[in-house]
């Protein structure tokens, strides 16, 4: 995952990041990373087999920056693909987080220059995700004033893949299948012509290896998607949030991503922070989670450390040594949960100087 930038007092002072149940921040040349587990995270020294299985290198590659202000992008884009919108219907692909928020910004800034008719379209996974996102979407189209289209995967699939494959886990995640099923369904229904999609190049290595040519090239519609965010950011993204009054009271409280509450690419301490927020049915999670244990992990560890440690989320070799490296010998050294939650929620919260 991308490093955040951390801000005390409106200066720049470092950066964090999470890559599983680690949380690593950078001050100048220093990085230091720490093994969540529970409240707090513990300095880690070692380079064990659970840290090379799921480590991922940050993404330090730099974009050309080709805009000075958004109504720069506006322009260019209007001037380049204007002819190739006007009339169309752009169906905008809308999360609640951050590059899907911003994308449709930019779309509504574009609609006051252009001729176009812009839909956002929210897919809400039942018993996964948080309800609370639902209300959020909400709140973004009648603020931005775009027609909202939800939708819901089917309910009966979303049982058959819980009860046969248990929770989505690293690798598969099978609700992604289930969510883009639906968006075609409603690009179908809507008779869109345009999809919006947001992903930005410097979120991740896979996405820079895959967009930054793109970016680089200043090109923003591809065939029939058009992505106006793809070469921003993070901090571009949040200075265009925070103006219009739009970031996710997730990242208010220091979460670095809007996900499914049981999302398996969340570390501990994004789970342990996610706790509170109610999802339907947590009854039914509780039975798969204790089924899949019996199944798979009865031999790996007790069934306290499978919940402890949301050991469903890898498979039961990389669970086995999630539970051996913490109990490998630690530093003393520690990072609170509210240490962690003040350098994530920085971003979103502070002016700066």
């Amino acid at each position: 995952m991308e490093r955040y930038p951390v801000f005390n007092s409106g200066q720049l002072v470092g950066y964090v990041r999470t890559f599983s149940d680690f949380v690593e921040y950078t001050h100048g040349d220093v990085a230091k990373i720490f093994l969540w587990s529970n409240d707090s995270g513990s300095l880690y020294a070692g380079n064990g087999p659970f840290y090379n299985a799921v480590y991922e290198p940050p993404t330090n590659e730099s974009l050309a920056k080709r805009f000075e202000s958004v109504d720069e992008r506006i322009n260019y884009i209007l001037a380049k693909y204007g002819k190739k919108i006007e009339g169309k219907h752009i169906m905008a692909d809308l999360s609640g987080g951050k590059d899907s928020t911003a994308n449709l910004i930019l779309l509504t800034k574009l609609r006051e220059k252009l001729g176009f008719k812009l839909t956002a379209v929210y897919i809400h996974m039942p018993l996964l995700e948080p309800t609370e996102n639902y209300s959020f979407v909400e709140k973004i189209a009648s603020k931005l004033d775009v027609p909202l289209e939800t939708a819901t995967p089917d309910k009966n699939k979303l049982l058959y893949y819980l009860a046969t494959q248990g929770l989505p886990k690293r690798g598969d995640r099978w609700c992604t299948y289930l969510k883009t099923r639906s968006l075609r369904e409603v690009k179908k229904k809507i008779k869109a012509e345009i999809e919006a999609k947001a992903e930005r190049a410097l979120e991740a290595g896979k996405r820079y290896e895959r967009l930054s040519s793109l970016a680089n090239k200043g090109i923003y519609l591809n065939g029939g998607v058009i992505n106006l965010v793809h070469d921003l950011t993070i901090t571009e993204i949040a200075d265009l949030l925070k103006k219009e009054g739009l970031v996710h009271p997730h990242y208010l409280q220091g979460l670095p991503r809007v996900s499914c509450r049981f999302c398996p690419y969340r570390g501990l301490y994004e789970l342990k922070l996610s706790e509170k927020h109610e999802v339907e049915d947590e009854g039914t999670i509780d039975s798969i989670l204790a089924r899949t244990y019996r199944e798979y992990y009865s031999q790996v560890s007790t069934l306290e450390e499978f919940l402890t440690y949301h050991l469903w989320r890898f498979t039961p070799s990389v669970a086995k040594l999630r539970l051996q490296e913490e109990k490998a010998t630690l530093h003393s050294e520690k990072l609170s949960l509210d240490q962690a939650r003040e350098m994530f929620s920085s971003l979103w919260v502070a002016s700066r100087g």
